[in-house]
């Protein structure tokens, strides 16, 4: 099996069917346990091999039957098994439970037989399965006892109360907790879930001290540093791992973690090359063709290689239509991640609870807020499937201007999932947009906690911080308009001036990835289309205007775009976009009547830079490129969102007599147009942010 492993690693088999034929003429010969080994590797590696033979031959087996359960989807073997010898029920109840069929599987534990020799397994199957059911535990069974029955009682502490109880508990009863590493490993892997990275690394160390020579402890060293953005610590414990040259014996989380680690290392680079991951993960597929987290990163590789277009092309037929809709929603396609949705099949409770979320991303990224709250639904019984509720009810609350909907949302959410850092930043920025500046500013500062926790150092300070310290002096500024544009979106009045020109510019620096490139053929179907670099806006900037030696200076790409966007369209109008932004209808008919174009963004109240409209000569332009120019006299180190991009049009704009300026809601733009598209550049310090 292990020279089959190296020649999967290596590339497909020339007939991947010969390994199971060759099995099958030895089936006669062989004895029950040395062939259960062999098929479990053959079916693991996705090679066809004729189980039915097998199970045959043993019909009594019950493993042969889990293995036709997993591979064919026929749990009747396998049931059929367990009836007969009386025993692992809980086995073929957690196999109808990954089904999608929980009645199913409760019904098989509903009356055990206390002679049974599984009795104790299957009772505590029963038990997870109830927690997970968000049932009442089962008063005709005693508690389970010993260390998974401990880890059962946690989990059903989270579940019941969220992850502040859960934290509680394994603080106040860390000295009693056993030495079991799958306890220690899920509370873990539960804490950093739940963005705790406090506890999570106190927890591992308190796993350390337990278990101090146990290799799922290099595991969760490794999951650490890989979620605390330390790429080099986690390289270092995946190497001195045994057979570091033979990845055709690692399993399969220690492929996941060295992809991740080589997704992270390649995005160091100023000029990142993702093949390297892409064939990797194929590679690791081939021995693991099952394994949901090499499936993820291989829809990742493929994002990051290919051309969007035929990427989209093959989603269509995706086997995971969920995976697919999260893939879909990437490229900017919420139309099409609706229809994979509606082909998804039966799921858990949980997992429907995760298409709902799905769907109502979908809907809001459509533009349609009305419809993503239906589609997102009650408020779930567990604690951490609420938080994620939560998060959703108040971005699309929030998205609708809805603050009073969006505070209620997340008040109880961040009392039980208090380090949830998605749930603080949605909080700061919908107390922001409330005028509730001191609150804003208390949500950041618990985030920058949470932050620094997470990376061992105080991150930057980035947009958020710069305008809410803006809205905390309560001077006229960026803030001040940023919420006058959120709260009240300008009526707009049509204006008889000339029209905007049909003609759209781009600025990009360095090589053009496929994504890119899509945008751009997408954009040239709608308006004559030209694209400048650093050297063709130089040279226009010198041929128009005096600004070129103040561009001469700038050495961030973002901040040369943005001085460029304005003098252009200041002086020869027509639509400026980002090429991360992604047209899915006609936007001419904005045009129409308006003396400009501006979205309000949705974040923040801001209005966005990465979609411009005007025609040649508006003094809202002249005056921001002024106002620009005279921000980079004065400073040394530009930010670009601060002091050449939203925060200086947004206050000009506030400024300026709206007749003719036609002001654009998130939810109208995103009818339209998918924006802020994940760019393979976004991945690493080509990023502005």
């Amino acid at each position: 099996m292990a020279s089959l492993a190296r020649q999967l690693w290596t590339g497909p088999l020339d007939d991947p069917a010969a390994p199971g034929q060759a099995f099958g003429a030895r089936l006669a010969g062989l004895d029950y346990g040395p062939a259960l080994t062999e098929l479990r590797v053959l079916a693991g590696f996705g090679l066809p091999v004729d189980l039915r033979a097998a199970q045959a031959r043993w019909p009594w087996s019950i493993d042969l039957g889990l293995l036709i359960a997993q591979i064919e989807g026929d749990t009747s073997p396998l049931a059929a098994a367990v009836r007969a010898q009386n025993r692992r029920f809980g086995t073929l109840a957690w196999t109808l439970w990954t089904q999608a069929q929980p009645e199913a599987a409760l019904d098989t534990l509903s009356d055990l037989d206390p002679t049974s020799g599984s009795y104790a397994d299957d009772c505590t199957r029963r038990a997870e399965l109830l927690i997970l059911s968000d049932l009442p535990a089962d008063p005709t069974v005693d508690p389970i006892p010993g260390p998974r029955g401990t880890q059962l009682s946690l989990l059903q502490t989270w579940r019941r109360e969220g992850a502040a109880a859960l934290v509680r508990r394994a603080t106040l009863e860390d000295a009693a907790l056993p030495a079991h590493p799958p306890l220690w490993a899920w509370l873990i892997e539960t804490l950093t879930q739940e963005r705790d990275f406090d506890a999570a690394r106190a927890a591992l160390g308190s796993f350390a001290l337990r278990c101090p020579d146990h290799p799922e402890l290099t595991a969760q060293r490794i999951r650490l540093a890989l979620e605390s953005e330390a790429t080099a610590q986690a390289r270092a414990l995946l190497d001195s791992l045994p057979n570091p040259d033979a990845p055709w014996r690692w399993p399969a989380r220690r492929h996941v973690q060295h992809l991740r680690c080589l997704a992270d290392e390649i995005a160091a680079n100023p000029l990142p090359d993702y093949a390297p991951l892409r064939s990797g993960v194929e590679a690791a597929l081939r021995l693991f063709p099952r394994n949901t987290m090499l499936q993820t990163l291989h829809l990742m590789a493929r994002e990051l290689t290919e051309d969007w277009d035929s990427f989209a092309h093959d989603l269509v037929t995706h086997p995971d239509p969920r995976a697919a809709a999260g893939a879909f929603l990437r490229l900017g396609l919420p139309d099409q991640a609706l229809v994979a949705l509606d082909r998804a099949p039966a799921a858990l409770p949980d997992d429907a609870f995760r298409l709902r979320l799905r769907r109502a991303e979908a809907l809001m990224r459509r533009g349609q807020l009305d419809a993503a709250r239906t589609a997102l639904g009650p408020v779930p019984i567990a604690a951490p499937l609420a938080a994620d509720h939560a998060y959703w009810a108040a971005e699309i609350a929030s998205a609708a201007r809805d603050f009073p909907r969006a505070q209620a949302a997340l008040a109880p959410a961040m009392a039980t999932s208090p380090t949830r850092m998605g749930l603080r930043l949605t909080a700061a920025r919908v107390a922001f947009l409330s005028g509730d500046a001191a609150t804003a500013q208390a949500h950041l500062d618990r985030f920058r906690a949470l932050k620094t926790a997470q990376l061992g150092q105080t991150p930057s300070f980035d947009l958020r911080d710069l305008i809410v310290a803006d809205a905390v002096t309560g001077h006229p500024g960026p803030a001040q308009a940023a919420r006058a544009f959120a709260c009240a979106t300008p009526v707009f009045v049509p204006d008889t001036g000339p029209p905007i020109p049909l003609t759209i510019a781009h600025y990009w620096e360095g090589p053009r990835s496929p994504a890119l490139e899509r945008s751009l053929r997408a954009w040239r179907t709608q308006f004559a289309q030209t694209v400048f670099d650093a050297a063709t806006a130089r040279a226009w900037l010198a041929d128009h205007t005096d600004l070129a030696p103040l561009f001469d200076r700038l050495t961030q790409p973002a901040t040369r775009a943005d001085l460029f966007r304005v003098a252009l369209i200041a002086q020869e109008g027509g639509v400026f976009t980002d090429l991360d932004e992604y047209p899915r209808a006609p936007v001419a008919p904005w045009l129409d009547q308006a003396a400009a174009v501006l979205v309000i963004e949705e974040g923040h109240g801001t209005l966005a830079n990465n979609f411009l409209a005007a025609r040649p000569g508006l003094a809202l332009f002249t005056r921001l490129q002024t106002r620009i120019a005279q921000t980079l006299h004065q400073t040394d180190t530009p930010y670009a969102w601060w002091d050449t991009g939203p925060a200086q049009l947004s206050y000009v704009a506030h400024e300026t007599p709206t007749t003719g300026l036609r002001f654009l809601t998130q939810a109208e733009y995103d009818a339209r147009v998918s924006t802020n598209l994940p760019f393979a550049h976004k991945r690493g310090p080509g990023h502005w942010r």
